[in-house]
């Protein structure tokens, strides 16, 4: 299995870099905000050289809403996205799939077709997701060459996700910051989100890097590895409370559930299961008994006690669902065409807060089967060679952390949209490789990251 330590140089850069990104937007200045960012697009050219850019993109995916110059301009976690999807494409000698082709061209015309109709403008928004239609599968390419693994990639989401957290709650004092971090307080409830606007969207990052911690521990790692899982699990808990999100508390039970009919399920290991059921009735006494976690579980205790409904539970999203179903079964060109991917709200109020009706809003009943068509070619195309895949609960565990919250958040114009479906695509190869002792997939992957560049 893969070392982390074969790679420490790089998370090294992604740490201090974030860090000091942090500070300088912190202070206010301009020209070092500016070096900061040209410091990453030198490091994602540099990870991509190294097929490593995959893992730094995941630790830098909760600082991309401060890695812009002032908080009304665009991303350049974004602009550095669309750098990979070009290098990978030179890389790879401009291989692309015809499933990319097709979908590019039919989404393309769909889109500007809808926004023709409904007087709508092109955007960086738009452009960027044509690039990602067309070229992001390329990306997914680096990942054969086995530099990294899922361990990896969940250890850079998890720290970048702890740390971006812990930054954003030290530094909400400073005006410079405060720009970028929203804490919502009412009554006696505080919510925090990160860097980002939304606690759920927040809330829906710490899921997914929680569900490859969880994942893993089920695995044949290390006693350092499951030492360092343990640490972080807790970490993220502790990040994904602060968010006070319904979501988070419901998702999380879904996959503790599925995570523990998987360690039930597991065969021998007799000796892991009892110091994992020690270590699990621990944990539950620490989180429940200590003041870290009590403030944190009243917040969650009190929001849930506050419900007297459906809509209530689900903070009014039920009536927002409805809306938008009602919407666009009374405009046929909405119905069939979409917005074309134009960043707007029903009416001008709320999003539509669930990605599977964002999807028939923006791309309409003809558009939504090609967005399918896409995403199953990417997962087939990428499965592993030689290995079975079967989706086990352990794998369960993964697929409901990534995905069970994008039907309460709008993700599709977010970069996690086609990030987390290539995270799931790296835990299903992983999964594979675990499986089966034979061929290249139990091969060792502790190349370092310069010997990779060699």
């Amino acid at each position: 299995m893969t070392d982390i330590t074969g790679n420490k140089k790089i998370l090294t850069c992604c740490i201090v870099l974030s860090l000091l990104l942090c500070v300088a937007q912190a202070a206010g200045s301009t020209v070092m905000v500016l070096g900061c960012l040209l410091l990453y697009i030198m490091l994602l050219a540099w990870s991509c050289r190294c097929d490593f850019s995959f893992p730094v993109l995941l630790y830098f995916l909760p600082w991309s809403p401060i890695m812009r110059l002032s908080p009304t301009s665009f991303s350049v976690y974004t602009v550095g996205l669309v750098l990979v999807c070009l290098l990978s494409l030179f890389r790879t000698r401009f291989s692309i799939r015809n499933y990319q082709v097709k979908a590019g061209i039919f989404i393309t015309v769909l889109t500007l077709v809808a926004k023709l109709l409904d007087g709508s403008g092109l955007d960086l928004a738009y452009l960027a997701f044509l690039v990602m239609i067309f070229l992001f599968p390329t990306v997914m390419q680096e990942f054969e060459k086995r530099q990294y693994d899922f361990f990896q990639c969940v250890i850079f989401l998890s720290l970048g996700s702890v740390i971006a957290a812990l930054c954003a709650m030290y530094f909400e004092e400073y005006a410079n910051i405060r720009q970028f971090v929203l804490v919502i307080s009412y009554q006696t409830i505080i919510r925090r989100s990160g860097f980002y606007s939304d606690p759920n969207f927040y809330s829906a990052q710490i899921l997914a890097a929680l569900s490859g911690v969880l994942y893993l521990v089920l695995q044949d790692r290390k006693k350092r590895d499951l030492i360092l899982l343990g640490i972080l699990s807790l970490l993220l808990l502790y990040c994904g409370f602060l968010s006070a999100s319904k979501s988070f508390v419901v998702v999380s039970a879904v996959m503790l559930l599925v995570w523990f009919a998987a360690f039930i399920k597991m065969r021998g290991r007799h000796g892991l299961k009892v110091v994992l059921l020690v270590v699990l009735l621990w944990a539950g006494v620490y989180v429940a008994s200590s003041a870290t976690f009590g403030s944190l579980i009243e917040v969650i205790v009190t929001r849930f006690a506050n419900t007297t409904d459906i809509d209530s539970l689900t903070t009014g999203r039920t009536e927002i669902w409805k809306n938008y179903i009602t919407e666009m079964l009374s405009n046929a060109e909405e119905l069939f065409l979409g917005k074309g991917f134009t960043d707007i709200n029903l009416n001008g109020d709320k999003a539509s807060h669930n990605t599977v009706i964002q999807l028939f809003y923006q791309f309409g009943i003809l558009g939504v089967p090609v967005i399918i068509y896409w995403s199953v070619c990417f997962f087939r195309e990428h499965r592993p060679r030689g290995g079975r895949v079967r989706l086990d609960a352990k794998l369960l565990t993964v697929v409901v952390g990534v995905f069970l919250s994008w039907l309460s958040i709008d993700i599709l114009f977010f970069d996690e949209f086609f990030l987390l479906q290539m995270y799931m695509c790296v835990a299903i190869g992983y999964s594979a490789g675990v499986s089966h002792l034979t061929g290249e997939q139990r091969k060792p992957q502790t190349a370092d990251i310069e010997g990779a560049s060699a």
